[in-house]
């Protein structure tokens, strides 16, 4: 059977699990979300579909939200989806659903995979050490999980508790609506080696170089790909990010990430 695994991601994390549902699956297609964001024509169905993306304030990034309702209605594709997450996966998988029923679609299945935590305005990623364990700690979850996603069942949803699954959309829409401008915070600092990988890593071209400094244009996801890949740490959120430890998934590289036509 043909699948196609969309994801998104801006550390990695979600990257390494679309990578190893592709390995448990087979002859699976991994095609990123931003790059089919950039086409004319609707994204390609097939006999089984995955979303593979990181929780954001409980529920899917803009960019996912953006991408699923472009998908054609219709069609009789197995749909599930699998996210990374750090504190609670909260209403992600309500929220993907509800996202697909507008558009004719409907999820079959959903699996969350905590991983490292790496939201700067959140205190960002702890130290490496810490950061180490818990990609170790994932393993055996994904390793149930690709089990799980290879039997292809039928209403399994990973959910947060009752106050998440309640509380969780509306937070989330007002997390989205202060997303794209959210980037006025960011700055280089003078330890910037203008190397200008901050701008070709970005999935949504959000950076443009300046005198070889990336400058913001307010089209932001808050993946922090820029921040956390940056060699040098030189980009900030504002005051207090210059001693956070940056972080991205040991399995994952920048090149990996750079995924957008012309990047």
């Amino acid at each position: 059977m043909s699948t196609i695994l969309y994801w998104f991601s801006g550390t990695g994390n979600s990257l390494h699990l679309g990578r190893r549902i592709a390995q448990r699956l087979g002859e699976a297609e991994l095609v990123p979300i931003a790059r089919a964001l950039q086409d004319e024509a609707p994204p390609r169905l097939a006999e089984r579909v995955g979303l593979i993306f990181p929780v954001y304030a409980w529920g899917p990034p803009r960019a996912v939200e953006r991408f699923i309702a472009r998908l054609p209605a219709g069609g009789e594709a197995y749909l599930f989806a699998a996210f990374t997450y750090a504190g609670s996966a909260g209403s992600a998988a309500k929220v993907t659903r509800r996202l697909l029923l507008r558009g004719g679609l409907d999820l079959a299945a959903a699996w969350g995979v905590r991983m490292v935590e790496n939201y700067p305005p959140m205190g960002g990623a702890p130290a490496p050490e810490k950061q180490q364990r818990i990609c170790a700690e994932a393993e055996p979850r994904i390793d149930a999980v690709v089990e799980e996603i290879a039997a292809f069942p039928r209403g399994h949803y990973h959910a947060g508790s009752a106050f998440f699954n309640l509380a969780g959309p509306t937070i989330h829409r007002l997390f989205l609506t202060r997303v794209a401008t959210a980037d006025r915070k960011f700055h280089a600092d003078d330890s910037c080696v203008h190397c200008g990988l901050c701008e070709r890593v970005c999935p949504v071209a959000d950076i443009e170089l300046v005198e070889g400094k990336p400058r913001w244009k307010g089209r932001c996801e808050q993946c922090y790909a820029c921040f956390h890949f940056c060699p040098a740490q030189a980009i900030q959120r504002g005051p207090k990010t210059k001693s956070q430890p940056r972080y991205h998934h040991p399995c994952v590289n920048a090149n990996d990430l750079i995924v957008r036509e012309n990047a």
